[in-house]
């Protein structure tokens, strides 16, 4: 079963609003979960080596709201129902990163990153939920 997600005609396996939106919610809380002292102040603080979900093939000096990110993104997406997603989930949450980053600057992710730790129901900002629907169907193959 397919189903469409707001009329675009982008249609994503059942379940998928609801992992997207857990996906979202995650990967931004755990984004910039540094703790007060030496918290990143910018999208490449406290850059390092970053192995994703523990790949051999690692890429160097990523920062750490990049592999906070990436790593929140994983993990909430990790059972998620549609099989083609997991499979390609590692590229879904580097294609959200990176276009998040093109999209808001660092203020903004921190931004929304603090709603949503008062408010884990806050509403994500459509063009945060657009980016990862569009890096779910093009990283998946769905699209």
């Amino acid at each position: 079963m397919v189903r469409d997600f707001d009329g675009s005609g982008d249609t994503v396996g059942p379940v998928t609003k609801t992992r997207l939106l857990a996906i979202v919610a995650a990967l931004i809380l755990v984004a910039a979960a540094c703790g007060s002292s030496g918290a990143p102040t910018s999208w490449d603080d406290n850059a390092d080596e970053y192995c994703p979900g523990g790949s051999e093939e690692c890429e160097p000096n990523v920062g750490q709201p990049e592999r906070n990110f990436r790593d929140g993104c994983r993990e909430a997406g990790k059972d998620d129902l549609d099989q083609q997603v997991q499979a390609n989930l590692d590229d879904v949450c580097k294609c959200g990163f990176d276009r998040i980053r093109d999209s808001l600057t660092f203020e903004q992710f921190k931004e929304l990153d603090d709603d949503l730790r008062s408010n884990i129901n806050a509403d994500l900002t459509e063009e945060v939920s657009q980016i990862m629907r569009q890096c779910i169907l093009e990283e998946s193959g769905l699209g």
